[in-house]
């Protein structure tokens, strides 16, 4: 089995290959065949190409040779492009040459029916077992600029030379769609150092790949399109190594919806996961997720151009308009930012250089007589960027002033003394553009971009490491499938969450001592394996005397028994009952590839209706719980709403956290764990889990 580092490493090594060899070149430009010798060729690809066809003397002016063996030399890399049944027997071949390298481009494996699937494993088969690193199936290929080495078949090469080499690389689960990336980023100005296909993952996967690039001293910012992740252990590992060498990366993840994630699946066969744990896993690595392609491309751009980022949410925005100031206002909210009042130093130097009838707030409007004033814009934009009110400045440039380029110069002479600065404007010239952005300004055509990458660039920016938290793996003797309520609350118990004083009864009897021994009103709950909804079920009663209970467990005991006649019954709970507070729900579920993911919000229609929680992936220390739970839009109601006695989030956080080690303890053992409610009391009174579900692996 390959390990990260040795991926990353065999993937470096293809990069910077000296001779490859193309089996399956072409000579008909119409075939798909004849493209990536005809690119290496064209583009100027520094190494040596040897195309190999047995039916082909020459192709694009260099020696076709009839197979690997008939070459001058062993090559780097062996590029793939015969048909599916053939590619075993070329991988076999370029084994015994000792080629330790392959990239198989050839389609028509996992990703059609399971017949491909069969042969796509007879290739890892012969890969893992002669040392061989491959890429793909079903992969577009490669593009590494530094070497002007294009060894694909995509037609976004087909309109002009390579990018000129810099700082990015850009990594796609989709082959098209990836391509389509790269001729756009491109086309927008960005420089791409290198390209992967990934295809279909057979071996080296989106973690090698990307290592490779945060392994690479010249990559670094990290772009990507993914549809899923087979190994998240090594996901995490390489982003948290990406953060520790502050190296970005972006990603673009599709299969939100549930069309989306099938359509995944049938795509590549990729193991799709909840989008709810990769949004997780994304937050826990610090990788920023991008809601669509131009979005990651606007943040490729921002990370590898700007000398510092956001350090803050609080905007400074200026503009020619008045309008688009307030859109940009609004704009900025709806991403969290925050436009604040300048303080009175701020405005009165403001005031010294805008003409009278300027609006000297926050945001500033500038009026069109300004366009003129290339003075008074730098010492504007300088002001602003200076103002301990903000962390970031926007400027509108509109219609006005795209038609000159007197503006430019005084943005690009304030960009460095303060916050970062970022520019609108719908129509700059593409050299107002490369001004702007050879400076380290970053430029956008709309409002929304701006503000959407800004407050991506303050989420990465803020980024904390995770806390480092011991998993607690207590013994379970209690078989399979899903646990009685009891059970789980003495599973919870044991780990320290509170749960109510009670026993497990199993006659009127016994519910009546237990009741009096509790003392007070009690709760009784059926205890029935394959009852999940007591309430439904009639299986639950409030507020039952001692006088009571007798006759109440009959009760449960026929409506249950009524409600689902095959269920096992396993006595009737008798609990006490507990004070007022208000209820929470945490839980964890398992879910590949990530593992456990841990969920937090506020019980009742807060979850049911609005949907009011928060995700991470299991482990958390109780500071990271701390911040899930303050991330709930009903958080205001635990700290104390409009004058209400504040609840104990402390205990809160201990409790969450502690069911998130319970979890990533017993690992995929423990399907799945639902504490709904967990009350919460006031302060320096703690909470108490009032209900449980677990759910262990069959």
């Amino acid at each position: 089995m390959t390990t990260l580092a040795e991926g990353a490493a065999a993937v470096r090594r293809m990069l910077d290959a000296e001779s490859i060899a193309v089996v399956g070149a072409s000579g008909d430009p119409d075939k798909i065949g004849y493209l990536p010798v005809d690119y290496l060729v064209k583009f100027g690809y520094e190494g040596r190409i040897y195309p190999v066809n047995p039916r082909l003397t020459e192709v694009r002016g260099r020696t076709a040779y009839p197979s690997l063996s008939a070459l001058p030399e062993v090559p780097d890399i062996v590029a793939i492009m015969v048909a599916a049944p053939l590619v075993p027997a070329v991988l076999e071949e370029a084994s015994r040459l000792g080629i330790r390298g392959a990239l198989v481009i050839t389609a028509g494996f996992a990703e059609v029916n399971d017949g491909g699937a069969a042969l796509q494993e007879q290739l890892v088969e012969i890969a893992e077992a002669h040392g061989i690193q491959m890429i793909g199936p079903n992969s577009v290929g490669i593009i590494h600029s530094p070497t002007k080495m294009a060894l694909t078949f995509t037609a976004a090469l087909r309109q002009g030379p390579l990018a000129p080499p810099g700082r990015i690389g850009i990594v796609s689960q989709s082959g098209a769609f990836g391509t389509v990336l790269y001729g756009v980023a491109r086309h927008e100005g960005l420089h791409i150092h290198s390209y992967i296909s990934a295809g279909n993952e057979a071996q080296l996967g989106v973690p090698e790949l990307v290592a490779a690039m945060v392994d690479h001293p010249d990559i670094h910012t990290i772009g990507g399109y993914i549809e899923g992740i087979r190994d998240g252990d090594a996901f995490m590992e390489v982003a948290l190594a990406a953060r520790s060498a502050g190296n970005p990366i972006v990603f673009v993840k599709v299969g939100a919806s549930d069309a989306g994630a099938t359509a995944a699946a049938s795509h590549t066969g990729a193991l799709t996961g909840s989008d709810e744990a990769y949004e997780a896993a994304f937050r826990r690595g610090g990788v920023a997720r991008a809601v669509d392609e131009q979005h990651m491309l606007d943040l490729l751009q921002a990370f590898d151009i700007l000398e510092s980022l956001p350090n803050g949410n609080r905007l400074a925005i200026a503009s020619m308009s008045g309008g688009a100031g307030v859109q940009l206002c609004d704009a900025a909210e709806a991403h969290g930012l925050q436009v604040l009042p300048f303080s009175d130093e701020v405005i009165g130097h403001l005031k010294d250089v805008l003409p009278p009838f300027a609006a000297v707030a926050n945001p500033v409007d500038f009026t069109g007589q300004f366009v003129t004033n290339p003075t008074g814009l730098r010492t504007v934009m300088r002001e602003l960027a200076a103002a301990d009110t903000a962390d970031a400045v926007v400027l509108f440039a509109g219609l006005g002033w795209s038609a000159g380029d007197g503006w430019v110069e005084p943005v690009v002479e304030a960009s460095g003394s303060g916050s970062p600065i970022f520019v609108v404007s719908p129509l700059a010239t593409a050299e107002q553009r490369s001004r702007l952005t050879g400076a380290g300004v970053p430029i956008y055509e709309t409002l929304r971009q701006a503000t959407q990458v800004i407050a991506s660039l303050v989420e990465w920016n803020s980024w904390k490491s995770p806390e480092e938290v011991a998993p607690i793996e207590p013994r379970i003797d209690a078989g399979s499938g899903a646990m009685a309520e009891a059970a789980a609350k003495a599973l919870l118990a044991g780990i320290g969450i509170p749960v109510p004083r009670g026993t497990v009864t199993n006659s009127p009897e016994e519910a009546t001592a237990a009741a009096d021994t509790i003392g007070g009103p009690v709760v009784m709950k059926i205890q029935a394996a394959g009852v999940d909804h007591k309430t439904e079920a009639g299986g639950v009663r409030i507020g039952v005397t001692a006088n009571a209970a007798s006759a109440t467990y009959g009760e449960i005991v026929a409506a249950v028994a009524n409600y689902a006649p095959d269920a096992a019954l396993q006595g009737v709970l008798v609990e006490e009952m507990i004070s007022p507070g208000l209820d929470a729900v945490i839980g964890t579920k398992w879910q590949p590839p990530f593992g456990h993911v841990l969920m937090v919000g506020l019980g009742g229609v807060n979850v049911e209706l609005l949907g009011d929680v928060a995700f991470a992936l299991a482990p958390v220390g109780p500071d990271e719980a701390r911040e899930m739970i303050e991330s709930l839009r009903g958080y205001p109601l635990l700290a104390g709403y409009r004058g209400a006695e504040p609840l104990d989030l402390v205990a809160l956080a201990d409790a969450v956290s502690l069911l998130s080690r319970l979890a990533a303890g017993l690992g995929e053992t423990l399907r799945e764990l639902d504490v709904n409610p967990i009350r919460v009391l006031p302060v320096g009174s703690g909470v108490v889990a009032l209900d449980a579900l677990a759910i262990l692996a069959e």
